[in-house]
């Protein structure tokens, strides 16, 4: 038979009520209760050690108290640092917060991590890249990519996906066929103003994407749309070989009709002239004073057509939509406006130009 030893359960029952009983407060009923008998020891104070930076020895190995990136921390960080906005002058003295307890210190990020001791096989600055000049002859691409740091419960941002590709038309070695039509292609009907910019003041390409959803694959995808730009503006079409004269893509003086109808006025033949790699070569009559004033202002009228000199895909305002529109509106307008000759200078310019061409007085612009 197997003998059970049968222990006293009751000792240990007391026990375990006594423990409790120490460790929940009794019920007090006011008028029934004695509070000051049964009024328990006084709380402790616990004083507060000094910061962790105040204990440190007289040299220290920093690497070790701060290996890698972490958020900010008032005990450890030596040094002392205030952050932060007063409203007004009676706020702390008008001084910003010091770093204790300082939680503007512990959103931003900090380089505590990337001190020289942290980064000893980091590669130092290439002497022979003193100026700006000099890194963009050699690095001529350039990437801009967004990091954003805000409060909220995830820490991806949509927006920092964006990024931004820019590099000068000057780079690319291209002519000025390939150049005009690179211009059409990212400005036109193509990527459109959301993806490409070019500014003509400093002839910069801009190129943003932010279609993938990481910014490493965006700028691959730039990368890749810019190779295709270039390769395709390089191309020259059969279409493109000769361009009719009312495609005013660029005004050339020697293909255009004002120059044969100028030839033809003056009684010289227009086909028996010279030709060079298929191009007309400038004759005696091109050298005239005249002939060259009236050239120039032609060319004034039509360089605002010219892509390489001016933006060509402004966009219209659009006009305010009544309900009930009494003159409703002119669509399929058969002809293009001109831009330059929207401008008085410019039409002052060829109405002198034409008269003394043609050899007539000079007279007041009416302009």
């Amino acid at each position: 038979m197997i003998q059970v030893e049968r222990l006293s359960c009751i000792p240990l029952l007391r026990r375990s009520l006594s423990s409790a009983t120490k460790q929940f407060p009794p019920l007090e009923i006011r008028g029934l209760t004695d509070v000051r008998t049964n009024m328990g020891p006084s709380s402790i104070v616990v004083e507060r050690k000094k910061p962790l930076h105040l204990r440190y020895r007289d040299h220290i190995d920093w690497t070790n108290i701060w290996p890698s990136a972490a958020t900010f921390n008032y005990s450890v960080v030596p040094f002392p640092i205030r952050q932060g906005y007063c409203k007004n002058l009676a706020e702390n003295n008008g001084v910003s917060p010091e770093k204790y307890a300082n939680a503007e210190l512990m959103k931003i990020p900090n380089f505590l991590h990337l001190t020289k001791t942290h980064i000893q096989f980091c590669t130092k600055w290439p002497a022979g890249l003193d100026s700006d000049q000099t890194i963009e002859k050699y690095y001529p691409m350039e990437i801009v990519q967004y990091n954003y740091v805000f409060s909220a419960p995830s820490i991806r941002d949509p927006r920092a996906r964006i990024a931004r590709l820019r590099i000068r038309l000057v780079h690319l070695g291209l002519d000025e066929h390939a150049k005009r039509k690179i211009i059409r292609l990212t400005m036109g009907p193509g990527p459109g103003p959301k993806v490409a910019h070019y500014d003509w003041a400093t002839d910069v390409l801009e190129l943003t994407s932010g279609r993938c959803p990481a910014s490493r694959q965006n700028v691959d995808y730039l990368r890749y749309l810019l190779t295709v730009l270039v390769l395709e503006s390089k191309k020259t079409e059969q279409w493109e070989k000769g361009f009719p004269d009312y495609d005013w893509l660029a005004f050339d003086w020697f293909n255009s009709q004002s120059r044969a109808r100028l030839l033809k006025l003056c009684n010289l033949d227009v086909k028996a002239e010279k030709l060079e790699n298929g191009q007309p070569v400038a004759c005696k009559l091109d050298e005239h004073a005249s002939v060259e004033r009236y050239r120039d202002a032609l060319q004034s009228i039509w360089t605002g057509n010219d892509p390489l000199r001016a933006n060509q895909w402004v966009p219209e305002p659009r006009p305010l939509r009544l309900k009930h529109d009494k003159f409703p509106r002119i669509k399929n307008v058969p002809f293009e406006p001109i831009p330059g000759a929207d401008r008085t200078d410019c039409l002052s310019r060829y109405a002198a130009a034409t008269r003394e061409l043609i050899g007539l007085s000079p007279r007041a612009s009416p302009f």
